[in-house]
Order: structure tokens, then C-alpha cells, then sequence
């Protein structure tokens, strides 16, 4: 079986001229057009598609701070119970394993798995190609040709910012041709290989996109049909063929796939199999919560049935979607009596509400989030009464323009407090300056941001451990410790609070504690380097040099790519006398990043004193070249007298 999942893809937008590939896909099975995600974020969106259970069953609410618990059973593990290979291949950050939907899978291939960037900045999504060619390979690997598979796969690039490759490409539509390229010739490539013959496939997407309908220029804030309609194919051998009208869900997802694997049915399930159709209509639930996490904006909810959405807002909404598609014209006044046999519906499919596992990525995390355009605001205490004030559309302004400073990069600090200033509720924008004032060497006013939104009783998570962090990087580990063990004391605590706690024990002299609480970091997130790599240094502290080792040279070889890894790694050596590995790991530090000028003077000198000097004076010209005066003087006149020999 393929699930293939494309972010931020509208309905409208699989066309014959945009997206051929995916079209001749749809006329060869069952096209919904009428198909609904249930929220307008991609987590939340895809813990829906894989466990078939609606937002409030399955608690993962938004981005970023939420995680699947492992209570929630997956499509993934249904079918690995039955001897299935599974694995998964996703494109951006926001998907990466530790946020819970890697349960199930044998592989989970995301950009913090692929990629040894684990716990530091910068990549936090791959284009469609780098994501569809390994999960190719994995499906043809022709070591297991009979068994069967589920391969999920998941592409990003129609997600803002729109920067598909190439010079004919522009803007969002240019995104959608080249996934529908992209995802063509993977079709091709697993049709010529044999793995469709007997394959069913299933191609949707987490949520459309705004595109500026009703102000909105992204997603996450609405339930408008812009953001939650989305396409779904079914497709496969004897599954047939045919166009439907009647509206579908994703929750339908695990179901359908369920029966025509020929499994058992879940009862416990609130979708349906679309197997032959969708059936009668039924109310579809619907939920942005974005505006609430982030901004402390009224929830909101909305429900379809017969051809009719009712939004429950406080300025509440309804609109025809047969005659008013774009729902343009609110008609809540006019057609009363309608609207509160649907209010009467909502309740009820809002009241399944499973249990929040709620974390904060740290100050790194946050801000690869930020570069997706997301920021992440934790589980919060809903207010007693919102007023219009807090109604999304109200709301809409000053959220967009936090959109905007993140799109820029969020390093306007002046524009990110105007916005905690006009709304004090808004507590993404706070924990965004809080992380940025800490990235920029400004802990102590970052401490002074948060103290006191974090003492409140209703304070939520993400606040709170960022305070955490925030005493840390302000040199106070004691108050960050009395704050971090606070947090993961309340239970549900992300790997990242646990490290801040590892990193805060340590300097406190606590190394026992420390390595205690690093160990339980690295359980939550196994493929985080930094975390590792703070407790080989606690290990170092506490004088194990050689669990330090042991630790230090798995880490360099599961995770090639990361930096930090090598240039410990040459130290250690150099001290132990080794100075050929030394020059090992001290070249691949360079490779990886040729402007880090310590490494370069370290291979300058260590390559003179294995008289390997051709290659030494290369390294002193590269130091040379970056390193500034007044901080490099010593190292300079080194490398000027090894330069001067000839």
C-alpha cells in the first residue's frame, strides 16, 4: 500500500494543466472531490490520516508542541502486525519523528533522521525528489520481493515560501508542477519496477492554502474551504473506478485501507470505508486551533452536512456551499432554524477529547519551525468567555503580520513586541522573541519577557520551559533547574526540556543527575546529535573518558554529517597522542563547514608535526584567510612562521 500526502495542496489545483500526473492517477480510480481535512495544519492533519480518529480523540491539536501518544494506534502498526515492511519518508521538520507519527514504522526517514543536523539550525525540509528517490528504493528493494509493504510518503514543496526550482517555475501553482513532476516520475519509475501491480494508492493532502480568500494568505487560522478541502484518490487493482460528490474525510482513510487489504474492521472508528464510494452524507468535523495556541483567539469549529458549514466562532457563520462555493455571503441571520439543528451536531463530534501530549521543540527546534513558517504554542487553558474581540477574524491583522515577521525571518524585535504589546495574549510571538533574544546573546531580557507569563497558574508548557532554557542561557542553571525539573516532573516533558535540564545539572556539578536526564532525552528523540553530544561532555566532566568514547564514536558514525562530533573527536584524539586520527576528524570538520577556523589552525599544526608540511601550510592559508584579529593573534603568528618555511 502507498499513502502519499502532499502538504498544503488545494483541491482546486489538481487540474490537467497544473497537475497531469496526478489527474491520470485520478481517472484511473475513485476521485472525491469533495474530501475534507479536519485541521488546516500538517501534524495535527496527518495524525488524523494515520490513526483515523479526529483532532480532539487523538490530542495532537497544532504544530510543534504537540506529540501522538503512543496509546493511539497507526495505520502503520496495524499493518506491521501483520507482517508488513513499513516505512515512512517526509519532507519537512514539522513531521520529524519526535512529534509521534513514526509509531509503527520500521523506517522513518525525515530530515532529522537522513540528515545529521539533529539538534542544530538550518535544514528543515528537502524537495520532492529527495524524498520520493529513497522511498523508491525502499519499496523495489529486491532483498524482500514477496513481502508485503505500507509506504508512506510525504512531499512539502507546495508549502510557502514558493520557491520551486527552476526558471519557469513561479509561485505557489509553479510549486504544484513541479511536485505533480516529481511525483510522475516516481509513479513511473515503481510501475516499471512492478510495485503497482498489486498496490493500492491513496494520494491527498494535509490542507489546502489561503492564498489571500478571506485575508488569509497561508493556513491555520480558518476552516474556510480554501484551507480544509482537499483532493484524495483512491486507487488500485480491482478497486474500479468513478467521481464522487459526496463528501469525504480523512478520518475515512484508515478504514478504506483496512478493507481493501481485506483486514479486520475497527469499530472504534469514527470514518468510514470509501472503498465503493462515500456513501451517504453525514456531518464532517472541522477545527483551527492555531489562532488559540498561538494567539489566545477564540477556537474555532465548524461542521458540514447536506451541503451546508456552520463555523462556531463568536461571530458565528454559515454558508451555502452549493449556490456560495467561496462562501462569501454569511447567511446565519437568514437561515436561523438551520443553524441550530447544526449547532446541535457539533458538540457531539467535538466531545472525544483525548489526552494532549504537549512539548516544546528548544530554541534550534523553534526556529527551524519558524523557517517553515510555523511557531508552535502549547496546550492552554481555554478563557471563560471569549469575546469578539478574540473572534479568528478579528484576530486576522495581527496574525498575519506574525506571520509576515516570521516569513522575514523573525529578527524584528521591535515588530515582534509591538504585537505582544497589542495583544498580551499572543504567546507565540512571545516565545519567537524570547528564542531569538537567547540566539542573539540577549538570555537576560529574555528571562525578563517570560518570568512573569510563566508564573501565571494557567501558564502553559511551552512558557514554562522556556523560561527553563532561558535561565540557562542567562548563566543561572540553578533557577533553570528549579524551573526544568518542575516541567518534566508535571510528566509528558519533551526530549528537549530534558536536555536543557542535562545541560543545567551539569554545570551545577550534577553529572549523575545529568547523565539521568540526557539518557532520558535521547530515549524520546534517538536521532537527536546534540543531545548526545552534551552527554558525551557530562560523561567528559565526570571523568568517564571512555563511555565519553564509546558515545562519541557512535555518534560520529550515525551521524556523519555532524560538525560539532568531529571536532570533539579531534581533541580527544590529539590529547591521547593520535595525531593522524586527530587530522581525520579535524579534515572531515572542514569538509563539512570550510570556514571553521579553529579546525583548519588545529590540522595546520598537527600536519607540521607530523611533517606533512605541503598540507599544513594549505590549512594555515585557509585559517589565514578567516581568522580576525585581535582574538587570532597568537594562532596567526603560529601560522605566519609555519608559512615562512620553505
Amino acid at each position: 500500500m502507498l499513502l502519499v500526502t502532499v502538504d498544503t495542496l488545494r483541491a482546486d489545483r489538481v487540474t490537467a494543466s497544473l497537475a497531469p500526473n496526478l489527474t491520470r492517477l485520478g481517472a484511473t480510480g475513485h476521485v472525491f472531490r469533495t474530501a475534507y481535512a479536519h485541521a488546516p495544519l500538517t501534524l495535527p492533519s496527518h495524525a488524523s490520516i494515520l490513526t483515523g480518529l479526529l483532532p480532539p480523540a487523538h490530542g495532537v491539536r497544532g504544530n510543534g508542541a504537540f506529540r501522538l501518544d503512543n496509546p493511539h494506534l497507526t495505520l502503520a502498526e496495524r499493518l506491521h502486525q501483520r507482517g508488513y515492511r513499513t516505512g515512512a519518508f517526509v519532507g519537512a521538520f514539522v513531521l520529524d519523528s519526535r512529534f509521534g507519527l513514526g509509531q509503527g514504522f520500521e523506517r522513518y526517514s525525515g530530515v532529522a533522521d537522513d540528515r545529521a543536523f539533529a539538534a542544530d539550525f538550518g535544514f528543515v525540509e528537502r524537495r520532492a525528489p529527495e524524498v520520493l528517490n529513497p522511498a523508491a528504493d525502499w519499496i523495489l528493494n529486491p532483498s524482500v520481493p514477496n513481502q508485503p509493504w505500507f509506504a508512506w510518503v510525504h512531499v512539502f514543496d507546495p508549502h510557502a515560501p514558493y520557491d520551486a526550482p527552476g526558471a519557469a517555475q513561479a509561485g505557489y501553482d509553479g510549486e504544484v508542477r513541479f511536485v505533480d513532476r516529481a511525483l510522475g516520475e516516481f509513479l513511473d519509475r515503481l510501475d516499471r519496477g512492478g510495485a503497482l501491480a498489486r498496490t493500492m494508492v491513496i494520494l491527498t493532502a494535509d490542507h489546502g492554502e489561503g492564498l489571500g480568500e478571506h485575508g488569509e494568505t497561508t493556513h491555520g487560522l480558518f476552516t474556510y474551504d480554501a484551507t480544509m478541502r482537499v483532493p484524495l484518490v483512491i486507487a488500485g487493482p480491482q478497486l474500479g473506478a468513478g467521481v464522487h460528490e459526496t463528501p469525504a474525510a480523512l478520518i475515512d482513510l484508515v478504514p478504506t485501507a483496512l478493507d481493501v487489504l481485506g483486514l479486520p474492521a475497527d469499530p472504534a472508528l469514527p470514518g468510514r470505508s470509501l472503498r465503493s464510494g462515500a456513501g451517504e452524507i453525514r456531518p464532517v468535523y472541522l477545527e483551527a486551533m492555531d489562532g488559540w495556541l498561538t494567539a489566545g483567539a477564540a477556537p474555532v469549529t465548524a461542521v458540514v452536512q447536506d451541503g451546508w458549514k456552520l463555523i462556531a466562532t463568536p461571530i458565528p457563520e454559515m454558508y451555502d456551499l452549493t449556490s456560495d462555493p467561496r462562501e462569501t455571503r454569511n447567511v446565519i441571520a437568514a437561515s436561523a432554524d438551520r443553524a441550530s439543528r447544526l449547532r446541535t451536531v457539533l458538540p457531539a463530534l467535538a466531545a472525544s477529547s483525548g489526552a494532549a501530549a504537549t512539548l516544546t521543540p528548544d530554541p534550534a527546534a523553534q526556529a527551524r519551525l519558524r523557517s517553515l513558517g510555523y511557531a508552535s504554542g502549547g496546550a492552554r487553558t481555554p478563557t471563560a468567555a471569549f469575546t469578539e474581540g478574540d473572534d479568528a477574524k478579528r484576530v486576522l491583522p495581527i496574525y498575519e503580520r506574525f506571520l509576515s515577521l516570521l516569513a522575514d525571518g523573525a529578527r524584528d524585535l521591535a515588530g515582534l513586541r509591538a504585537i505582544i504589546n497589542a495583544r498580551p495574549t499572543f504567546e507565540a510571538a512571545r516565545l519567537v522573541a524570547a528564542a531569538v533574544l537567547m540566539e542573539t546573546g540577549q538570555a537576560a531580557e529574555a528571562v525578563t519577557l517570560l518570568e512573569e507569563p510563566a508564573s501565571r497558574p494557567d501558564a502553559s508548557l511551552p512558557m514554562q520551559e522556556r523560561l527553563g532554557t532561558a535561565y540557562l542561557a542567562a548563566g543561572r542553571p540553578d533557577r533553570a533547574v528549579a524551573v526544568l525539573e518542575a516541567v518534566v516532573g508535571g510528566g509528558n516533558a519533551s526530549a528537549d526540556a530534558w536536555n536543557a535540564l542535562g545541560v543545567s545539572r551539569s554545570q551545577l556539578g550534577r553529572q549523575a543527575d545529568a547523565q539521568a536526564a540526557f539518557d532520558t532525552a535521547i530515549r524520546l528523540a534517538p536521532g537527536a546529535a546534540r543531545i548526545t553530544f552534551n552527554r558525551v561532555l557530562a560523561r567528559l566532566e565526570s571523568g568517564d573518558r571512555n563511555g565519553a568514547s564509546s558515545d562519541l564514536a557512535e555518534l560520529t558514525r550515525r551521524q556523519p554529517g555532524f560538525a560539532d562530533g568531529w571536532k570533539l573527536q579531534g581533541t580527544l584524539a590529539h590529547e591521547r597522542g593520535d595525531r593522524a586520527a586527530a587530522v581525520v576528524a579535524w579534515q572531515r570538520v572542514v569538509d563539512l563547514d570550510s570556514k571553521d577556523i579553529d579546525a583548519w589552525f588545529n590540522l595546520a599544526v598537527t600536519l607540521r608535526d607530523l611533517g606533512r608540511l605541503d598540507e599544513a601550510r594549505d590549512a594555515a592559508r585557509r585559517f589565514s584567510q578567516h581568522a580576525p584579529r585581535p582574538a587570532y593573534d597568537r594562532e596567526l603568528a603560529i601560522v605566519a612562521d609555519l608559512l615562512g618555511r620553505r
